[in-house]
């Protein structure tokens, strides 16, 4: 840590050997993962678990006790987390443990996927800091989430498979199914993530005359490992009466934001409060389908009358959902502000001091979406991949999301790649032989047109979900 801050800002970006670029970027996740250590363990080593996180919790206790019927929420985040629990037990220090784990593999891959699209040094050591300090993860380090650990899955999946096509690699390929199949496990609607990255990997090399033999073994090897991984909780599932699925929450998900009670922009409202917290009209509606506080014990007969609900008030109801479905594409890019509001209900600071974590959290996400958007619209003649994989990447990701509830923190499994890019972006910047002005005077109108709506979205976003709560 001494080395980096005796460095000037010009020393540590300047051009430099690959030898020297690697010690930059072991050193900056180095930082990164103390930043991580002192959040969980200094700064909140007392908060209890947030959103998400005692489900998960409970979880892996059910699976120690044998006493697990269905897993409701994804299996893939408690699995993920029992090696810990296993050899700590439970408690406050085992959770943040957790936690961190996830964090720090979410600077790791980051790094990893980076290095696998050859960025170079420079762009990599930028990519690296940024990953390092991003605080929407740092601030969350406590907190055990299948958002941080799904990026990791997409990062190393994106780098395996990229890896795998230029060294024609069985082994990563190997290594790119067991991370899709994590992810679906983790998150079952990134299921396209896997033929998106078989569709990668054939454009990098059709022009070769076994392409396809190449990209058959490719589609073995993943159809394999995935189906040896997701499988048996489908069967599982199914033994108990629970259906052949990987968890029993999507009816609901797809319930709580497609009913007449559904905010039109805060269509996750009804997922993020207790029943008593609704209105009483709507907490009437919901009690409907399913008995005591959550839908966590459903039936499947309840389950399926949820689904039939839901389809039956999107069919009815075509231009108010579709009216939905923009919002949650609007909102999906939202920039983050809950991690500072899971501190501040916790710690209970004041709305000032939350407005200003809120502006760490959600600035850097800011500058790391508008670079990508830079490299989207072609500026900076960027090594990663084509335009065309961005933008499939992008509708894997946000796909599940638009017909049921978003929450602008569901962008974080793109964000890695969004930080790829602006180590691009901001390596072309500080390249002095780069032509800025007439790079970035041919594309003004777009570049101009991209920052109005990127603010648009922000003022939306803020009125809606942070002013209102």
């Amino acid at each position: 840590m001494s080395d980096i801050r005796s460095m000037s800002w010009g020393s540590i970006l300047s051009a430099s050997s690959e030898s020297d670029w690697k010690r930059r970027i072991l050193r900056v996740v180095l930082l990164g993962i103390l930043l991580r250590l002192l959040m969980a363990f200094a700064l909140v080593p007392q908060m209890q678990q947030m959103g998400d996180g005692p489900a998960y919790v409970r979880q892996v206790q059910q699976i120690f006790a044998g006493t697990l019927d269905h897993f409701y929420f994804p299996p893939g985040t408690a699995l993920v987390t029992m090696p810990v629990f296993g050899m700590l037990g439970f408690s406050v220090t085992a959770e943040h443990l957790a936690g961190v784990l996830i964090s720090i593999g979410f600077l790791l891959s980051t790094v990893y996927l980076a290095r696998s699209m050859q960025l170079g040094g420079q762009a990599t050591f930028l990519a690296a800091l940024i990953a390092a300090i991003y605080p929407h993860v740092v601030l969350s380090s406590a907190q055990i989430s299948s958002l941080p650990l799904t990026a990791v899955c997409l990062s190393m999946a994106v780098g395996a498979a990229l890896r795998a096509v230029r060294a024609r690699s069985s082994l990563h390929w190997c290594l790119t199914s067991l991370f899709c199949g994590l992810a679906v496990l983790t998150r079952p609607g990134t299921l396209l993530l896997a033929p998106l990255l078989l569709i990668l990997g054939w454009s990098m090399i059709r022009h070769r005359p076994d392409h396809w033999r190449l990209t058959l073994v490719g589609a073995v090897i993943m159809g394999t490992i995935m189906g040896l991984m997701t499988l048996p909780v489908m069967l599982f599932h199914a033994g108990r009466g629970h259906g052949s699925v990987l968890a029993t929450n999507s009816e609901w998900n797809l319930l709580l934001a497609n009913n007449h009670h559904t905010p039109d922009y805060k269509t996750g409202h009804f997922g993020q409060r207790a029943l008593a917290d609704l209105d009483p009209e709507a907490e009437a509606y919901i009690r409907r389908f399913f008995d005591g506080e959550t839908a966590e014990h459903a039936t499947r007969q309840q389950r399926e009358v949820m689904l039939d609900s839901a389809r039956s008030y999107m069919a009815r109801n075509p231009g108010r959902t579709a009216w939905r479905m923009t919002n949650r594409l609007r909102g999906f890019f939202g920039c983050d502000y809950t991690a500072a509001r899971e501190l501040q209900l916790v710690f209970g600071y004041s709305d000032a001091v939350f407005g200003l974590v809120m502006m760490a959290e959600g600035g850097l996400f800011l500058l790391v979406l508008y670079a990508w958007m830079i490299v989207l619209v072609g500026c900076n003649g960027s090594p990663l991949p084509g335009r065309w994989f961005h933008v499939a990447l992008l509708t894997v990701i946000i796909a599940p999301h638009i017909a049921a509830f978003a929450l602008a923190k569901y962008h974080l499994p793109l964000v890695p790649v969004m930080i790829c890019a602006s180590g691009t972006v901001g390596s072309w910047l500080l390249d002095p032989s780069t032509q800025r002005a007439e790079v970035f005077g041919k594309r003004r109108n777009v570049l101009v047109i991209m920052a109005i709506a990127v603010a648009l979205v922000q003022a939306e976003h803020l009125y809606n979900l942070v002013i209102l709560r």
